[in-house]
């Protein structure tokens, strides 16, 4: 039996009586609203999401990070992935869940690879309370995890070479370069013409520091080396032009490479979090016997001492993303509004 329409449902009072739907208010970021707050002030949110690590490592924060799924899709490289994690401290929960899509048509939305969006869920209700475009906070999440492997792990940092002029290579040069004592940088890519493109903003954007594009044929020494490709093969294998830290960002999913196996036996390995063991070059090299997850030190192993051993070979830290990133940047940026909301509110009319 059909039912009868006469008025919209919004229209009938005791359909509402019966339904009792109410509105659920959520706030909305653009990409470009993610960047603006994020590189208004990046040693600032290196250094909120330096601090919360270390509340996590001492116990002082609690993470709740499930294993991030990643379910592929046919033809090609397409994949979509769920990233739930919470934080919570001092009687407060940041629960947020990203889901991104590797986008390899790129029909309806042309040159950009990571497509999705990332939710806050209200703490006490459990409603989506705010949503973010995931695409720019997806790279600069990850661009920040290599500045702050740098700030952590390398003894010096003088030299940075960037291999990869995308988004996740911007981001990593702007972060690293907001720690200090870095003094030359070197951008490469397999099209040199985004090397260029990248290289000149880059430098109109960092006051003081040259950015020069460079050929991947030849590169220079460095003291730092990162790694933001989509390579599907390694590319980069021991000595790694000196570098006492090889930073590797772009091997996130089971066909994409960075790093020849050599690594295994003549560097001291790093990740983000365990979970990126199972993704990427680590998930490679476990599967052929070379390397065991728990063999892994993590960051949160690193802040819990007081100081490393020293650097007697190179260091390689692997990311292949993780949500807790995610989490801690969406907490920086929902204080970043707080905070100047209330400077809002403070200042009086005119």
């Amino acid at each position: 039996m059909l039912m009868k329409q006469l008025v919209a449902p919004e229209d009938d009072e005791l359909l509402r009586q019966v339904l009792r739907i109410a509105a659920e208010p959520f706030v909305y970021f653009d990409d470009y609203q993610v960047h603006r707050i994020l590189t208004n002030n990046p040693a600032e949110y290196l250094g909120l999401l330096h601090r919360q690590l270390a509340d996590i490592a001492r116990g002082d924060a609690q993470l709740e990070l499930p294993p991030k799924q990643i379910f592929h899709d046919l033809p090609g490289d397409a994949d979509f992935r769920v990233m739930p994690c919470v934080v919570r401290m001092n009687g407060t929960a940041c629960k947020t869940v990203k889901i991104i899509g590797t986008n390899t048509l790129q029909e309806k939305i042309p040159d950009q690879i990571t497509v999705g969006k990332a939710f806050v869920i209200d703490s006490g209700e459990n409603f989506v309370s705010h949503i973010f475009e995931a695409c720019l906070l997806s790279s600069a999440r990850t661009g920040a995890c290599a500045a702050l492997a740098t700030k952590l792990l390398a003894p010096v940092r003088s030299t940075l070479t960037v291999i990869g002029a995308g988004r996740v290579g911007y981001y990593a040069t702007i972060y690293t370069a907001s720690l200090g004592g870095v003094e030359a940088i070197r951008i490469a890519d397999s099209d040199h013409a985004r090397a260029v493109r990248t290289a000149a903003l880059l430098t109109d954007q960092l006051s003081g520091l040259i950015v020069d594009a460079v050929s991947l044929e030849n590169l220079p020494d460095a003291d730092v080396a990162i790694l933001a490709t989509t390579s599907r093969e390694p590319i980069c294998r021991p000595p790694a032009w000196g570098a006492g830290l090889v930073i590797s960002l772009g091997a996130d999913t089971d066909n994409q490479r960075e790093l020849t196996p050599e690594w295994v036996g003549s560097a001291d390995i790093f990740v983000d979090t365990l979970d990126s063991a199972r993704f990427g070059d680590l998930a490679a090299w476990q599967k052929a016997g070379l390397i065991s997850a728990d063999k892994l030190v993590d960051l949160f192993h690193v802040l819990r001492q007081s100081a490393l051993p020293s650097a007697s070979r190179p260091r390689v830290f692997i990311s292949t993303g993780s949500a807790l990133f995610d989490n801690l940047t969406i907490s920086y940026i929902l204080d970043q509004v707080a905070r100047q909301e209330l400077i809002v509110a403070a200042t009086p009319p005119r």
